[in-house]
């Protein structure tokens, strides 16, 4: 076909898109912006009610029972109440839960609608995203770790008469809250990561989180009752999530008596902390070779 040299094919306008001429914020506010969103996301906010059910029954199942004790004590003031070793004992279960159901959603829809491309055409690097997810997990699980034995002690306060006196009496065991409650929280929620990076959905990952933690469990029990005659049997509790969560908080408070087995009684507190962190560090090295590899 023959043209002339003045007839033309198309023209582009540029009127979709806006030229941004505000501040560049830098990849610290796109890591927080991650971590915000998936959150939000694993809270079911913006979505149906569907969504939300689940961690609403669970924030409900951490809290009632201590608002419920806090409210004896205020009519019944010789009631004893519950010690802060077996209230993270309680609900540290609901902690699993609450990771096994909360986290997948934050890392398995994007692998599955293919989005981690439109993380890397922005200057946030696969190391970046990886600590997003993990800050997501971690603050998020610290909500439920952490919030209610810290409502007990604000109840323990206002109840005990002498507020300053009190407060005195009671301000080691603030710091004690906040160091179990988040490193439980970590230590959870970069577990609950490093499953859900390797598969795009979301009840695979569930499952895999639930019955993981049940077969750890199982194994380390029926270990711990078969070699229970060795002197270094202690040390295999550190292997079990449920078992160093109990050994860390019995031996922050030094009460193994409160009704809960006295885990790892060959294992100091320095080492309880040590493979706690370990764990966390290998669950942070296995989800950013994942994503450092492959994506």
């Amino acid at each position: 076909m023959s043209t002339t040299g003045s007839e033309r094919f198309g023209e582009i306008y540029d009127r979709g898109y806006a030229h941004y001429e505000g501040p560049r914020l830098g990849r610290v506010h796109a890591i927080g912006a991650i971590a915000r969103w998936s959150m939000a996301r694993a809270l079911g906010i913006k979505k149906g009610w569907g969504a939300k059910v689940i961690p609403f029954l669970l924030y409900l199942a951490a809290l009632i029972p201590v608002i419920v004790v806090i409210g004896v004590q205020a009519f019944v003031p010789t009631f004893d109440g519950i010690g802060y070793p077996g209230l993270f004992a309680g609900i540290f279960l609901l902690e699993g839960i609450f990771v096994a159901t909360t986290v997948p959603e934050m890392l398995c829809p994007d692998r599955r609608e293919g989005v981690l491309q439109l993380y890397s055409s922005r200057p946030v690097t696969p190391a970046d995203y990886v600590l997003a997810k993990l800050l997501a997990a971690g603050v998020l699980t610290l909500t439920i770790s952490l919030v209610p034995p810290l409502i007990l002690w604000v109840g323990e306060l206002f109840l005990g008469g002498d507020f300053l006196g009190t407060l005195r009496t009671n301000a080691v065991d603030l710091s004690r809250i906040v160091l179990a409650g988040t490193l439980i929280a970590f230590y959870l929620g970069s577990i609950g990561v490093a499953i859900a990076s390797y598969t795009s959905r979301k009840p695979v990952a569930v499952g895999i989180t639930l019955v993981g933690f049940t077969v750890i469990e199982g194994i380390i029990g029926a270990l711990t009752n078969a070699l229970r005659n060795e002197s270094w049997v202690g040390y295999l509790d550190l292997l079990s999530p449920s078992r160093v969560a109990s050994a860390l908080v019995f031996k922050l408070w030094g009460r193994p008596g409160e009704g809960a087995p006295d885990f790892a009684p060959d294992a100091s507190l320095v080492l309880v902390v040590i493979a706690m962190l370990a764990v966390v560090a290998i669950a942070v090295a296995v989800t950013w070779r994942r994503y450092t590899r492959h994506d």
